[in-house]
């Protein structure tokens, strides 16, 4: 079996991420992982794990805090989603030890090689169990998850980072046993899944609590840290809380990033450098210091965190990747990740035109980001992604309409990219967002020559 091969097997299953459909996905159970977990001779069961739950941040959180597990000497994985280009990227495995300077992008990602090997060894699990129960088959998720697990008990890993794919109290990632879960903030998101208010969503993803471990929260509202609370006092587990037990102050923040403070529960973490945007990511940091505090019997030495956070990569999260004028990608997808876009936008760029990009997923909440993002563009280009679940523009841009003046359509996102290129000043700002897969097109388009600013910059 191809690696090609392996992806067009795998899109056989129920993808969830590519057909919205929130009455089946209410009715997936875990045990159907369990029991795939099971048949593979329960791989999830040979390493350490950190599960990051929460609506938004647990991404960076992830990103973070495996950046710095790679400069120390252990074996360390990282398994997130969706991906932004390629399917690889979900799957990441450090072996090297600490003395290695150089980092190349996707030199830890899974190997074609080895993704069609592990699918090929997963599949005929797949099949039977399809056939077995062809009312109720495992999904996408839970294969490409289960191939993860597989992958990390293959090479030896110590430390898997989960990024917990959608809620907690179901998903695939909840079945390992976790010594620390991490979770972001929680807002609504996903509501016909979740619930509808942020009381019904935290109690999801409160069910990734366990005995036996450490809890760190980002801070919360009041309801939301009680459900947390009662479910922490329940397992007789510590909870540590962003702003109380763990703090962070932002020193500098430009379009080179973030140089931080941060206290943990071990130590102070002084002058330390993060190469990402946004005021919210020093919080995020501050939870990644904390699980990897969490994980030791002893302190973390400063040198580890400082360079682990200076060599963190996470794209598509106010990535910038132009100069005149400005481009920033940023996958916001909710009113909240909205909310901390626009809080950037406008410390970064209190002087300046700002034209968004915009392509949304069909069941997002377009006017709670239209709100967030309100009062700040002086246009929006409505566009689309290439994926199935992509908003309509025409009926995007009716919809952003009330929370901007000037609204476009442009159905081909690399044409109206090239067009924004050009049309705007040198001196504005173009903003990429609505969507991790809108940002995902556009950063395999920029590869392309036809893709570009056909101007002098100083016209």
């Amino acid at each position: 079996m191809t690696y090609a091969e392996a992806v067009t097997v795998l899109e056989q299953l129920a993808n969830y991420e590519r057909t919205h459909r929130p009455e089946a996905m209410r009715q997936v159970q875990l045990e159907r992982m369990q029991r795939l977990c099971e048949r593979l001779g329960h791989p999830q069961q040979r390493f350490r794990a950190v599960l990051v739950a929460g609506t938004n941040g647990k991404g960076s959180i992830s990103a973070m805090l495996y950046s710095m597990l790679r400069e120390s000497r252990l074996r360390a994985g990282c398994y997130t989603s969706p991906h932004v280009e390629q399917l690889r990227e979900r799957i990441r495995v450090w072996t090297e030890g600490p003395t290695d300077e150089e980092r190349c992008h996707g030199d830890d990602w899974i190997s074609e090689a080895d993704f069609a090997r592990l699918t090929e060894r997963v599949w005929p699990v797949l099949a039977a169990m399809q056939q077995e129960q062809p009312e109720s088959p495992p999904t996408y998720f839970e294969a490409i998850t289960a191939l993860a697990f597989c992958y990390f008990a293959e090479r030896g890993v110590e430390v898997a980072v989960l990024e917990v794919g959608l809620g907690g109290r179901l998903d695939a990632t909840n079945v390992v046993e976790q010594a620390v879960s991490v979770i972001g903030p929680i807002d609504v998101d996903h509501q016909d899944i979740l619930g509808h208010d942020p009381v019904s969503i935290a109690r999801e993803k409160a069910a990734v609590i366990k005995p036996r471990q450490t809890v760190l929260t980002a801070p919360q509202h009041g309801e939301v840290l009680a459900v947390l609370r009662q479910a922490c006092e329940g397992y007789g587990v510590p909870l540590l809380i962003g702003g109380e037990h763990l703090t962070a102050r932002v020193a500098r923040h430009s379009l080179d990033g973030l140089q931080v403070s941060l206290t943990g529960q071990r130590g102070i973490y002084e002058s330390l450098e993060i190469p990402l945007l946004g005021r919210h990511q020093a919080m995020n940091a501050a939870l990644a210091v904390g699980a990897l505090e969490a994980l030791s019997t002893a302190g973390i030495p400063h040198s580890l965190v400082e360079r682990g956070l200076a060599r963190v990569v996470w794209p598509g999260r106010l990535e910038p990747v132009h100069e005149a004028p400005v481009v920033l990608m940023d996958g916001a997808h909710n009113p909240h990740a909205a909310a901390a876009l626009a809080a950037t936008l406008t410390e970064l760029f209190p002087e300046r035109r700002i034209h968004l990009l915009i392509g949304v997923s069909s069941d997002k909440a377009v006017e709670g980001i239209g709100q967030a993002l309100a009062g700040l563009a002086v246009s929006a280009t409505c566009t689309k992604s290439r994926h199935p679940r992509a908003l309509d523009p025409v009926a995007l841009a009716k919809r952003l309409a009330p929370y901007c003046a000037d609204v476009h359509v442009m159905s081909d996102a690399a044409d109206a990219y090239t067009y924004l290129l050009n049309a705007v000043l040198p001196e504005d700002v173009i903003v990429v967002t609505g969507s991790l897969f809108l940002v995902g097109d556009l950063r395999a388009a920029l590869r392309s020559p036809n893709v570009g600013v056909r101007r002098p910059a100083a016209a």
